[in-house]
């Protein structure tokens, strides 16, 4: 398929799990891709693959670095059509045990650095609005989290910073969404519930969990890394240029359960 044929996408967090099925559906599809992860050494598999994608080391949370990223796409590709802010962190830690670096560290990965990415990139993504003329969108798509809405305790993995980090940028997704729209980019939210990655591979490692999350799960399976990619692609594409400030819920039915 080649429905992003022509357009650049840059992908956080795209050496591993979500971010990596991300950056490899927008790829196939025929997208130019800048691959973003603070590991550098985890985006060989991806570049060596995909003449079209290029590999960028950029933290999220330090503004120096996402600016020093926008300037690398900017002389890689010229413009901009999509942002997808996927990088994340969570530490496990009850509310009483939770320290105040942990907290700030979370948030700063997870929240503020898609607010600095994205404001690194606006004026990239106003270009590939220019670049494709009349009725054209770029977007802007955030991965949050089921847990930006629900609380899921039973796992046994306390982790309010994950919580409210993840609501943050859900709010951050709804603001963008308004203030961009003059410019004619969209801002959409990506809402994942259990995915099978690295990430949640240590929740999903007890058998008992899995069992647990079946029998909540509506369509009985746990979720891959390329649901969530396909959600992405939908959103970031032209066939959603009338969706903005939407959340897309790529949970097996989870929250309405």
């Amino acid at each position: 398929m080649s429905i992003h044929s022509g357009r650049f996408a840059a992908v956080t967090g795209a050496g591993s799990g979500n971010g990596k099925a991300i950056a490899e559906t927008l790829l196939e599809e025929g997208a130019g891709v800048a691959l973003l992860d603070i590991n550098l050494g985890s985006l060989t598999e991806i570049t060596e693959k995909y003449p079209r994608a290029i590999a960028i080391e950029a933290n999220v949370a330090d503004e120096g670095s996402t600016r020093s990223a926008a300037e690398q796409i900017r002389k890689a590709f010229g413009r901009l059509d999509l942002l997808v802010n996927n990088a994340g962190i969570v530490k496990g830690a009850t509310f009483e045990e939770l320290s105040r670096e942990e907290w700030d560290q979370v948030f700063a990965v997870n929240s503020t650095g898609p607010f600095l990415m994205s404001q690194a990139v606006t004026g990239l993504l106003r270009d590939g609005v220019a670049a494709r003329g009349e009725g054209a969108t770029s977007a802007i798509v955030n991965i949050t989290s089921v847990e930006a809405h629900i609380v899921i305790s039973s796992s046994g993995h306390p982790q309010i910073h994950y919580n409210a980090s993840k609501g943050a940028l859900l709010q951050l997704t709804r603001a963008l969404a308004v203030e961009c729209a003059g410019s004619k980019i969209r801002v959409n939210a990506v809402a994942p519930g259990f995915i099978e990655t690295p990430f949640t591979r240590g929740v999903l490692g007890s058998p008992e969990v899995v069992d647990w999350l079946l029998e909540r799960t509506p369509m009985g399976r746990v979720g891959q890394p390329e649901d969530v990619a396909n959600a992405v692609s939908f959103l970031g594409g032209e066939k959603a240029s009338w969706v903005t400030g939407a959340t897309l819920f790529v949970d097996g039915g989870w929250t309405v359960y």
